[in-house]
């Protein structure tokens, strides 16, 4: 190998001394694109759908004139959306509104576009003021003719098709435009960035949504039916299904339209159902310059992380993290911090969309999103996604749009799920050197045969399958291995010999009840994820030399040398992590060397004092369980926190100490069955979701102010949760009032926050708050059950009526 690097650089050098011999010039620049001019003529006779945005943007602008006393800021909207959407359309009708040239003194026009500099921009600016060419090259010149064309008039100047992402470049413009700015003038931004957005922006971007049906049918009737006598019903019933195809992107319609009212009618039905007009128009017209401007902006980094998507279905979610580590396996990225850097881009330019997080389980919450169409035609012949209802010769880069793949061409394969047949398809099409399997649905224990042929799974990186084989020693190279929802009861042994392994993920294997003992030899596993894997009896010995790990979702504790807490000490774990079978700790000493407090990236902590199937001794005081919590102090960064089975009488100091849960949203206190007394949980100042259940011993919601250790007593104010939106208490034989009367105070608990209460199984709980209606102002949403002597004040005529009366005029309203 090392003779081979010296003969490849030796050639290299020779390649640089040809080229400095014949003058070549390095050029580091991207290829430009040519991006045509645009203009503020428009015939607004042939838009459709835009009458609403057109007034909202006209009523910011004239409001905003109207109110504005401050001379020194020009007042810059952004209009964001994807390409085809109509923002230039948009921009074109406010720039041509009557309303609009009278309120302004000037009104201009300025096309952008791909390359943002300012002695251009600012010499059209001129131009178009004046009518008159500019030939003025210095800077100082030109901002001196600038000064004179807008002479501290009132202006509106449309800055059309922006990319610039550089502030600083802004900066530079915005000083100029500032300069000679009349109070309440104003600059229309049109962009399909966030980013762009959020740079130049002084106001929130009007974002353009897609066209609904009878807008998105109106623009294509306009484009194609220009005689009555065509609307034929059985055609009507074909054009509106392909007008479907464009789900509203005004674009795409007037080119389907365009290319439709040119072919006979009889043509219409093959193009609706061979879906082949995808390809044909997509290529072969203006919606490629719309749909891959964006595209052709990105880094050659971000564009293979792009393309790698086509290997999810259509309009499947994706799981950011999944995502980021697909990339990592495959080399295409450096590190995860540039892998969320380039997911960052993705979203602001509109590639990937409805971004959000999932919130359903409280220690995996990943952050899904949908993709772009795009990535399936940028991705080339590399990826592909292979369906059963696919022929051999037709394997599906996209659900609707077949495409031809030459032998043992794709690196990058996903399938609906194994079969015989797709076994068959995948052997035939899949590169020699193929690098990525992903198998989204279980294949009725039909295993890939990754022993079959060893040659094509040598070099594979990434690999999901909902089996495992004893033959995986063969994937050295293997650095991402998905078997969640699998059946597997253990991993085999062999799988300690995938030393390049990154990520291993067993989500929702029910049945796992081990893990391989020589796990602590795969030096590079940086995220374990065990979630939902109740069955795990305990952890593989020596946890603690994985150094590199950074995710561990599920942790057993077990009293035997090399399992137990402490091996976590020097772990930086960070995301989610629910310890289990605390009970096994030996000592808050023990406890201490989990050493939780220094890991400032966990977010999310759950901690347990019993496994899924002990049962013995859960309701028996353990008064070693609070040295132990104690123990567990968390870091000051935490969010989330869950104490489940706890079986000590009090609650720890640090759940009594504000700032240092001044980060903590939601906490849920389940099965504290000898706990008399909460925390002051009110002086949470983050505190948004509390969930309390089956706290057998608690009276009390908010039982004494003592959050201080210096013994002093003071009067303190009543309780008050600044933001807490939802509360449940459920299950709680013993709670009787809200807050512990005490001398001198008035019993008042406030939830100015509050949206959501739910009152389950309290049958004590006789009253709820005192001024009830003036303590929940924001209640949107209360359930009272199975609590008897609740039951008759919220009736109608009961004492708690009127907030029942309020609750539905605010859902109503």
């Amino acid at each position: 190998m090392s003779r081979k690097m010296k003969d490849a650089l030796e050639i290299i050098d020779e390649l640089v001394a040809e080229m400095n011999k014949f003058q070549f010039l390095q050029h580091n620049e991207a290829p430009s694109v040519d991006h045509p001019q645009t203009h503020s003529h428009v015939d607004e006779s042939e838009i459709v759908g835009r009458k609403d945005d057109k007034e909202q943007v006209v009523k910011i602008l004239l409001d905003h004139s109207n109110n504005n006393n401050d001379n020194s800021n020009v007042m810059v909207l952004p209009i964001v959306g994807m390409g085809g959407i109509g923002k230039t359309t948009l921009a074109q009708l406010v720039h041509n509104d009557q309303r609009v040239k009278l309120h302004f003194e000037l009104v201009l026009w300025a096309c952008v576009s791909n390359k943002f500099v300012i002695e251009e921009i600012v010499r059209s600016i001129i131009e178009v003021a004046t009518m008159k060419k500019c030939d003025l090259t210095q800077m100082e010149a030109l901002r001196k003719e600038l000064c004179g064309v807008l002479g501290k008039k009132r202006y509106l100047l449309v800055l059309d098709d922006v990319w610039n992402e550089d502030r600083h470049k802004w900066d530079h413009m915005r000083s100029l435009l500032n300069s000679q700015a009349s109070s309440c003038s104003a600059i229309i931004v049109t962009s399909r960035s966030n980013q762009v957005a959020s740079i130049m922006g002084t106001l929130p971007a009007h974002r353009i949504s897609l066209l609904n049906e009878d807008r998105s049918w109106e623009l294509f009737q306009r484009n194609v039916f220009r005689r009555e006598a065509e609307k034929q019903d059985e055609l009507i019933s074909v054009a509106k299904n392909i007008v479907h195809k464009c789900k509203g992107l005004p674009l795409a319609i007037k080119t389907i339209a365009a290319l439709l009212h040119s072919k006979h009618h009889s043509q219409w039905f093959s193009v609706l159902d061979s879906d082949v007009w995808k390809d044909e128009i997509l290529t072969s017209t203006a919606i490629v310059p719309a749909l891959q401007l964006s595209y052709d902006h990105l880094s050659s980094e971000a564009k293979i992380c792009f393309s790698l998507c086509a290997l999810f279905p259509k309009d499947s979610l994706m799981d950011k993290d999944m995502l980021i580590q697909l990339w990592m396996a495959n080399d295409f990225i450096a590190s995860e911090t540039r892998g969320q850097q380039i997911f960052d881009v993705l979203v602001w330019r509109c590639f990937l969309q409805d971004v959000q997080i999932t919130e359903d389980a409280f220690i995996y919450q990943p952050t899904t999103c949908r993709m772009h169409d795009l990535a399936g035609f940028v991705s080339k012949n590399d990826c592909s996604i292979l369906q059963e209802s696919s022929s051999r010769q037709e394997i599906c880069k996209d659900p609707h749009t077949p495409v031809h793949y030459s032998m043992h061409e794709v690196q990058h394969l996903s399938l609906d799920y194994v079969s015989n047949n797709t076994i068959g398809d995948m052997k035939e099409i899949l590169h020699p050197r193929a690098r990525t399997i992903l198998v989204f649905k279980n294949g009725f224990g039909i295993e890939i045969p990754v022993s079959m042929a060893k040659s094509k799974f040598m070099s594979l990186r990434a690999l999901k399958t909902f089996s495992i084989s004893t033959h995986m020693t063969n994937l050295k190279h293997l650095r991402y291995l998905d078997c969640s929802d699998s059946i597997i009861s253990a991993l085999p042994e062999a799988i300690t010999m995938l030393y390049s392994l990154q990520t291993l993920k067993l989500i929702g294997c029910n049945e796992l009840t081990k893990l391989p003992e020589g796990m602590r030899y795969m030096s590079g596993l940086r995220h374990i994820f065990l979630v939902g894997c109740r069955r795990l009896e305990r952890m593989p010995q020596g946890v603690s030399q994985l150094n590199s790990l950074q995710t561990l979702t599920n942790y057993v504790i077990d009293s035997d040398a090399g399992r137990g807490i402490d091996q976590l000490k020097d772990l930086n774990l960070g995301g989610s992590l629910r310890l289990t079978e605390l009970r096994k700790v030996h000592s808050a000493e023990n406890a201490k060397q989990g050493n939780l407090s220094a890991k400032h990236n966990l977010k999310r902590l759950l901690l347990n004092w019993h496994g899924p199937d002990s049962t013995n001794d859960r309701d028996e005081v353990d008064t070693n369980a609070e040295g132990i919590l104690e123990a567990l102090c968390p870091h000051k960064s935490l969010e989330a926190l869950q104490l489940y089975d706890y079986t000590g009488v009090k609650f720890s100091s640090w759940m009594h100490n504000s700032t240092l849960l001044e980060h903590l949203s939601k906490l849920f206190l389940l099965r504290c069955k000898n706990c008399k007394d909460l925390p002051p949980l009110w002086q949470l100042p983050s505190l948004v979701l509390l969930r309390l259940y089956d706290l057998d011993s608690l009276a009390s919601m908010c039982a004494g102010n003592d959050d201080t250790d210096n013994g002093k007593s003071y009067i303190s104010p009543p309780p008050f949760f600044p933001k807490l939106e939802t509360m449940i208490l459920d299950k709680m034989p013993k709670l009787e009032r809200w807050h512990q009367e005490v001398t001198g105070q008035v019993a008042v608990v406030s939830f100015p926050q509050l949206k959501t209460l739910s009152i389950v199984e309290c049958p004590r709980l006789a009253t709820l708050l005192e001024g009830l209606l003036q303590q929940l102002p924001a209640l949107e949403k209360l359930s009272i059950s199975e609590c008897r002597n609740l039951k008759q004040a919220f009736s109608r005529g009961g004492a708690y009526w009127d907030l029942v009366e309020a609750i539905r005029k605010r859902n109503v309203g």
